[in-house]
This record gives structure tokens, sequence and C-alpha cells, in this order.
């Protein structure tokens, strides 16, 4: 069996979803995405040429470590961590420069291939349940192809936090007018920020144990989710 039920799931009217290494693997989109800025920022600014990917990833860890709050939105920590190296090495229009080479990378970085799979999956739990999709990272669901069947999507920003924060939950159910918060079963692959913050919010969590793991791998579940999967189609048997 591919699904565990660990606490007892209540009526569920919304499914939201993480994205990044729950519907897709997120690891060749980014290694792809960041040399491609890599190379950007060496043309744009020589200075920076000899920064290699793995340089950079460093960087972002350390500028993560020194605030939390940056450490949960994707888009403000690199923004960040660019800005504050542009600045260290002298680079001129360290402002434009950053945001030139932000709007570079959401290209690049929302090239992704959908599995007929998963279409097939969102658009079955569509016809029975309203999606949202609450991510930390930053990719855009109209780009990557899969907006029609979400209603909403939310990713953090000036003022909302990422998970397990709460705010982008809270936000979100602003948008769909959720009367509730435990008629929403979160599903996501991490289990701080996607299950712990779903269950501060008051809703359902399901940990999906992805295949998709990141490089720097996955902290242990410490926090009992309302149920886990093996594999992103047992929704529809548990659902």
């Amino acid at each position: 069996m591919n699904w565990q039920i660990h606490r007892r799931l209540e009526p569920i009217r919304i499914l939201s979803f993480d994205l990044d290494d729950t519907l897709y693997a997120n690891a060749p989109v980014m290694a792809h995405a960041e040399q491609y800025l890599v190379d950007y920022l060496a043309d744009k600014a020589p200075a920076l040429a000899d920064i290699t990917v793995a340089q950079w990833r460093e960087l972002r860890q350390q500028v993560a470590a020194e605030n939390a709050e940056l450490a949960s939105d994707m888009s403000a920590l690199r923004r960040a961590t660019f800005v504050q190296e542009l600045k260290r090495r002298g680079v001129a229009q360290v402002e434009t420069l950053a945001d030139e080479a932000m709007a570079a990378f959401f290209v690049v970085r929302n090239q992704v291939d959908i599995e007929q799979d998963i279409h097939t999956l969102l658009g079955k739990l569509a016809e029975k349940y309203t999606l949202i999709a609450i991510s930390n990272g930053n990719a855009d669901i109209h780009r990557i192809g899969i907006g029609d069947y979400f209603t909403a999507a939310v990713r953090p920003g000036p003022g909302v936090r990422g998970k397990p924060f709460t705010d982008m939950f809270e936000l979100a159910a602003e948008k769909i007018q959720l009367e509730h918060p435990r008629h929403m079963l979160h599903i996501g692959d991490h289990p701080v920020s996607d299950v712990q913050g779903a269950l501060r919010f008051g809703a359902q969590a399901l940990w999906y144990n992805s295949p998709f793991k990141p490089a720097e791998g996955v902290p242990a579940v410490t926090w009992l989710p309302h149920a886990s999967i093996q594999n992103i189609q047992a929704l529809r048997a548990l659902l």
C-alpha cells in the first residue's frame, strides 16, 4: 500500500499543493537554471566570473543562516545574496543588475516538464476539490503549464513569509474564503515546511515521501501528519 493514515482525516474541501519536488523533480530544473544564472552574471559582471554554482549556494546558505525569514523566501534570499556579493566586489548598478539577473533566472527556472500522469491526477482532483498551490519556491503555475487546475497560488513576498510560517496559508484562506483551516489538506514533500506549516495553521497535513530528494536531503518527520504517501498517484485512492 502506498499510503498510511496516522490521524483521523476530517472532511476535505480544499487541497493545497507544494510544487517543487512534489509535482515534479526540481533538482534538474534548478541545476540548469543556476548554471544559466552563473553564466549570465559572469557575462554582465566579469568580476563575478570566478563564482561557481556551488559557491553561490554557500553564499545563500550564509545569508539564510543570518535571517530566518529570508530563508523561507527563495526569491528574496537569492536576490539578497546577489546584492550582498555584488556590493562586496564593487560592481556598479547593483540593484539594477540584481533585478535583471532575477528576471533572467525566472524564465529558465520555469522551464519545467510536467508528466502527463500529473496533469491527469490534478484534473481528476480538481473535479472534486478546490486546488491551490502554496510553495516557498518561485515556480509559476501558469508558466509551468498547470494553472488551469488551480484556483489560487501563493508564494512568499513582501510581508508574506514562507512555510513553515503560516502567512501563506492565511493569505490563501483569504483568497478562497476558507471557512475553517481543517477543511484544507496540504500536500507536500518537506516535513518542516509543509507538515509543520500546515499543522501550525490548523489545516490537515499529508507528507509525500517524494523520490525527488533535494541534494541536501530532508529532515526527519517530527510532527505527525494526518497521512503519508509513497507515490503521488496514491492520492486518487486515499481521497
